[in-house]
């Protein structure tokens, strides 16, 4: 016989505890929730468990509390949402959890301004230091969920400081819904920057649909990143760099990073992807990091220090870029692609010679494209124009066997 779940995780709208959560505190011997829903059940036998910020950092400890228990959690909406529903389900197994899900914010939200909903793009600065603002500003329809220390009004003044032409955007926000202190208003994203009452620990930011969005993170100009001199893979090869790279969820190394363009447009195309730039120099490393707190992704991560010290510290990739490597380029092939899943791609890209002979030596049983790229720019000269040639740039790209 299937044994009882012996632990409901229950949703709680804004107008109350629905007879089903009723009925459910009624039978438990543990109910946790947070102070405002706790206050909701007035007076009950079972022991209660604040879920303050103390408890919220300990999430083992709180497991270890209802295990054994009849216990009852309790959460804004569905707990499955960016709630407590996740967590819980990285300490026990799914079996021993039952849920009952209520309305979430953003529902009663959407009703409220009158939208569909059903091609919105979600986001939840819950817990998060990053903020993914070229995600969020290239939505269509994009919901955020905020939290106290980020309300909807210092996220609309973020995502405007990111990109100064989001001010115009139209926008909502909605606050303390469902309670007395409701607030909810259409505006653009300037205005709510600018208004007070959107800064509320419970609130949503809506923006709606725009054609004022930033560009596709893919081949920027140079000048949008910090670098070392020429130190830089150019627009037009970081494009047929991640191009040949068929990225998808996964890992991705980015060796011998430089300014970590490639590396930062790859996580930026891909939010499913874990990127980890790898890079030895320390002036490069801190371009690196200005590059990086400008694009504000929470899958990218620098590794400073040379490629033989870092890579065993690494999880296994399913795709490698190396730009760099200089003398140890072999051996940094050769151990990425030890390293590589089955059905990874590795691809690498050199300009001086030893790197290009290299290139055409290593692993040629796994190559599978080995090509050169021209570019030469148009320069103004005697009143008309003339196309100089930047230096040639080669690339090979290698596949290790299996499913892609």
């Amino acid at each position: 016989m299937k044994k009882e779940p012996w632990i409901d995780v229950a949703g709680v709208s804004a107008s109350g505890l629905s007879p089903e959560v009723r009925t459910l505190a009624a039978q438990a011997e543990v109910i946790a929730g947070g102070r405002r829903v706790l206050a909701l059940l007035g007076e009950c036998s079972a022991r209660k468990i604040e879920l303050d910020g103390t408890a919220l950092r300990d999430p083992g400890a709180l497991a270890e509390r209802l295990k054994g228990r009849r216990a009852l959690v309790l959460a804004s909406g569905d707990p499955l949402y960016n709630g407590i529903g996740g967590t819980l389900l990285q300490y026990f197994p799914r079996e021993s959890l039952r849920f009952h899900p209520q309305v979430t914010a953003f529902q009663v939200l959407s009703a409220k301004l009158g939208i569909p909903w059903e091609k919105a793009s979600h986001f939840s600065v819950h817990g998060k230091e990053t903020l993914p603002w070229r995600r969020m500003l290239s939505s269509g329809l994009a919901v955020i969920y905020c939290d106290a220390k980020r309300s909807a009004q210092r996220i609309a003044s973020e995502l405007i400081a990111a990109y100064p032409g989001s001010a115009a955007r139209r926008a909502a926000a909605g606050c303390d819904l469902g309670t007395a202190s409701e607030w909810v208003e259409t505006s653009t994203l300037g205005a709510l920057a600018d208004d007070t009452r959107a800064d509320r620990s419970l609130s949503i930011l809506v923006l709606f649909p725009s054609s004022n969005a930033p560009e596709l993170p893919l081949g920027l100009d140079d000048a949008s990143y910090v670098h070392d001199g020429n130190v830089i893979t150019h627009p037009e090869v970081r494009a047929v760099i991640l191009s040949k790279l068929r990225l998808h969820a996964g890992v991705m190394w980015d060796v011998g990073a430089g300014s970590g363009s490639v590396g930062l447009e790859a996580a930026g195309l891909c939010p499913a992807l874990q990127v980890y730039a790898v890079e030895r120099s320390g002036s490069r490393a801190a371009n690196i990091r200005c590059n990086a707190e400008r694009e504000n992704l929470e899958n990218y991560h620098l590794c400073e220090g040379a490629f033989s010290e870092k890579e065993k510290e690494l999880p296994d990739p399913d795709f490698v870029f190396a730009g760099g490597g200089g003398a140890e380029l072999e051996e940094i092939l050769k151990q990425s692609f030890a390293r590589l899943a089955p059905g990874g791609v590795l691809a690498a890209t050199a300009v001086l010679v030893g790197s290009v002979c290299v290139l055409s030596s290593v692993l040629q049983e796994y190559r599978r494209e080995l090509l050169t790229l021209n570019v030469a720019r148009a320069l103004p000269l005697a009143g008309s124009f003339c196309c100089r040639a930047e230096n040639p740039v080669t690339l090979a790209v290698f596949a290790k066997k299996g499913d892609l």
